[in-house]
Order: structure tokens, then C-alpha cells, then sequence
């Protein structure tokens, strides 16, 4: 539960940032890394592994950025892989899979308004957000 509601203030602080500024801090991300391996160690004593595997969706999107020239942005992908960790492999993929449907539902409705083209930027952080959302009301079902 901590680290849900640790993830979700993560999520809503880069989700503003991220429209505002088309800015993930990685300072955030990094105390978001930091707090969410504090809480594994008192709380949950030896799901370090399982940390660790949560985190790599986001270290194959940082690959994937890399190798793209950043269609995907550095710091979408250290918040990846940052929720990943905190919150596990599982519950990462879900809020990750909500975020693409969302993300993906959204471009599909700028271009067919034509507000929008292929290569239009769309901030992600918003998107994971939502994804989380989402995630946390189908654990609540």
C-alpha cells in the first residue's frame, strides 16, 4: 500500500511537469528509486528480486530510446522503470499496458481531428498516471 501511494504522488508530480514543461525531473526519479528500496527493505524482506525484475520493462524502454533517438523520452523510460521497481513486475506491466491503450486511444483521436500528426509529441507521464489509476481501481473490483 506505501508504495502504491508512494508511486501514485510520483506519478501526479511528473504527470505535471510533464505537460507543463515536457520535463521528467530525474532528481524526482531518483528519490522515487531511493524511498521505494527503503520501503522493500522494511517491508517486504526479500522481494528485492522481484523489484528488480519489475524494472525491466523501463531499462528495455531506455534501450529502446537509445536506439531511437528518443521516440521514447529518457526520462518516460527511467519513470518506467522506476514504477516498475516500486511497485513490482506485475502491477508495472499493467499500469505500463493501461498507459499505451490510453496513450495510443488519445493519438488516434488527435490525428482523425486533425490536431495531431505521426511525429506530434505527447507527454506519457500523464498517461501512466492514468494507467495507475486504473490499475488500483481494478484491484479495488
Amino acid at each position: 500500500m506505501a508504495q502504491s501511494i508512494l508511486t501514485g504522488a510520483v506519478l501526479l508530480i511528473c504527470a505535471y511537469t510533464d505537460i507543463r514543461k515536457r520535463e521528467i525531473y530525474k532528481n524526482v526519479i531518483g528519490v522515487h528509486l531511493a524511498a521505494a528500496l527503503l520501503l522493500h527493505l522494511i517491508t517486504e524482506k526479500g522481494a528485492f528480486l522481484a523489484a528488480a525484475a519489475g524494472a525491466l520493462p523501463g531499462v528495455l524502454c531506455l534501450a529502446v530510446s537509445f536506439l531511437t533517438g528518443q521516440e521514447i523520452g529518457y526520462g518516460d523510460a527511467f519513470l518506467i522503470m522506476s514504477c516498475g521497481f516500486s511497485l513490482g513486475l506485475y502491477k508495472g506491466m499493467i499500469i505500463l499496458y493501461a498507459a499505451f491503450l490510453c496513450v495510443g486511444l488519445w493519438a488516434l483521436g488527435m490525428v482523425l481531428s486533425g490536431k495531431g500528426k505521426r511525429k506530434t509529441e505527447i507527454p506519457f507521464a500523464p498517461f501512466m498516471l492514468a494507467g495507475a489509476i486504473l490499475q488500483g481501481l481494478r484491484e479495488m473490483v
